[in-house]
């Protein structure tokens, strides 16, 4: 049974309105890309030149869209606040490597297992993130390329065979994405699909001061000079409880 702590709540904001806009833009013009990308593989060769043009055309610009939304999210990597930073994607920290293992044993279990609290990425997922920013910065750079070039060779391309490639990598990462965001939304009621939209996770009591518990070692570690980072740089709200709201959890 809960305790009386832990039937309440405290909502902790974690993502930034710029993360959150970004996350939906890049979703609209992948959305875009895909419907688009898959009417042109799959009927390609039965459309008439006109509705092809105009299918070309969304692609285009959904894809230039996108592109702006991914150099945006590689540049805040760097700047952002520290929720939205490289750090944040990796298990870099023993706390980050704790959540790590037990959420591939999560996983393993088929979600018997509880899922750990984290307060900003899950460092199981991080690194399939920045694998995404990769894939998906080659997928532009080979969709640029290619409309540089005649359809007729463009067609024919290597080029094209590695794009529609990217392509399917990308949507697989769409969907496992998607599937493991409404279980970990199901089974760890966490907030995970809301906090993307008002910015805020929900947690238990315990599960709070166990996560204060975890920024105040990675503190210690920045802090240190001879540390892997050396500095405490855009860490500072990691231990501030700015901005949270306590409500009750009904079961």
């Amino acid at each position: 049974m809960n305790s009386t702590t832990d039937n309440r709540y405290i909502l902790h904001p974690v993502w930034d309105p710029l993360l959150r806009a970004l996350h939906w833009w890049m979703a609209l013009a992948m959305m875009a890309q895909f419907t688009s990308g898959a009417t042109l593989l799959a009927l390609g060769n039965d459309m008439s030149d006109t509705l092809m043009g105009k299918i070309d055309i969304i692609h285009y610009v959904g894809g230039y869209a996108f592109a702006a939304g991914l150099v945006l999210r590689i540049l805040w990597l760097f700047v952002g606040p520290p929720t939205a930073r490289w750090r944040d994607l990796l298990p870099l920290t023993p706390a980050q490597r704790r959540i790590w293992r037990e959420t591939l044993f999560c996983y393993l279990s088929g979600f018997r297992r509880p899922i750990s609290a984290y307060r900003g990425h899950n460092a199981f997922a991080g690194p399939a993130y920045l694998a995404f920013f990769l894939i998906a910065a080659a997928q532009i750079a080979l969709g640029i390329r290619l409309s540089l070039m005649p359809d007729s060779e463009a067609m024919h391309s290597p080029l094209m065979v590695m794009h529609e490639w990217g392509f399917f990598l990308l949507l697989a990462f769409v969907i496992v994405h998607v599937a493991l965001v409404m279980a970990h939304e199901i089974a760890g009621r966490h907030g995970l699909i809301s906090a993307m939209i008002h910015g805020h996770k929900g947690f238990t009591e315990s599960e709070h001061q166990a996560l204060h518990a975890d920024w105040d070692a990675a503190l210690s570690v920045q802090a240190d000079p001879g540390g892997p980072s050396g500095g405490t740089e855009g860490l500072d709200d990691m231990t501030s409880n700015n901005g949270d709201d306590t409500k009750s959890r009904h079961e």
